[in-house]
């Protein structure tokens, strides 16, 4: 497939960190500026900190579409029954910019993103006929994978039934592997419960993704948190609905809680100093890569 310009509007969500999210977008749209329409930026309801966001809106003008909930969940449940009103749909992670984008394909990612080259290009050239292109598999956490049974590449080929899957977290535990009973539906146990298009950056081909996503289709929101992290159920619904997706390697193109390197910029939010570093960091980038003091 030939890319299309301006044929991704962006969705990202900010709760705290106003420094590395502006890195995050400035450097994304550096490389990949050329694919991209419209950001959807959505402010989350409450925030870590008294934090401003509006100088990023400001710098990057008309492409921002700014959005606030009126509800905040974090990392809890959403119910099922309330989705059908909209504000409280609309308030789930990713929902608004699903519902309002006309673009063919939405990029989520988060807001602690370091880009270093053209991904958005790279994936709308890899994407074909899948519906979402990105990093698949919390393979770190998976017993399947500790087990060298499974990984990103191979998820669809391993089917264990629910029994086995028990049996392979006893032998291989993971993080999570204590609370997969509460997760797993024994009659569709495939994927397994780690298994997910990661929500840090990924591509999603609205033109199949919608229909077959709430509130069009039956598969859950990309963002609920409903079964044990971010997309995984949205993941498994649409894979038992015959979809498919590529697992895309990012990492060449793109670093994850870069300031860090911990892979999860959720420790930042609890933990003042590294916070205040973090952001630190992002401001010093900001001054020597854009010439931009906020």
């Amino acid at each position: 497939m030939i890319p299309q310009k301006a044929s991704v509007d962006v969705a990202v969500v900010a709760y705290g960190k106003p420094y590395q999210t502006a890195v995050s977008l400035l450097t994304l749209l550096k490389h990949s500026g050329e694919w991209i329409d419209k950001i959807y930026f959505v402010e989350e309801k409450k925030q870590p900190e008294s934090v401003d966001f509006k100088f990023i809106t400001e710098k990057l003008g008309d492409r921002v579409i700014y959005y606030k909930p009126y509800f905040w969940f974090w990392v809890s449940r959403v119910s099922k029954t309330l989705q059908m009103f909209r504000p409280y749909r609309q308030s789930i992670r990713y929902q608004y910019a699903w519902e309002k984008t006309d673009k063919d394909y939405l990029l989520i990612m988060h807001n602690d993103m370091y880009f270093t080259g053209d991904l958005v290009g790279e994936y709308l050239k890899g994407i074909g006929d899948h519906t979402g292109i990105g990093k698949i598999g919390q393979c770190w956490n998976c017993p399947a994978f500790s087990a060298n049974v499974c990984d990103g590449d191979s998820y669809t080929q391993f089917r264990p039934q629910y029994d086995d899957v028990l049996e392979l977290s006893a032998k291989y535990p993971g993080a999570r592997s204590d609370i997969y009973k509460e997760f797993i539906d024994p009659a569709r146990p495939w994927p397994l419960p780690e298994c997910r298009l990661n929500e840090y950056v990924a591509l999603i081909n609205m033109s199949k993704a919608r229909n077959a996503t709430v509130p069009l289709g039956k598969a859950a929101p990309f963002g609920v948190l409903n079964v044990i992290d971010i997309g995984v159920e949205w993941f498994a619904d649409l894979n038992n609905a015959g979809h498919t997706f590529a697992n895309f390697d990012y990492d060449p193109f793109a670093i994850h809680s870069w300031v860090s390197l911990k892979n999860a910029g959720h420790a930042a939010l609890f933990d003042k100093d590294l916070y205040r570093h973090e952001e630190a960091v992002a401001l010093q980038c900001l001054k020597d890569e854009f010439g931009f003091v906020p």
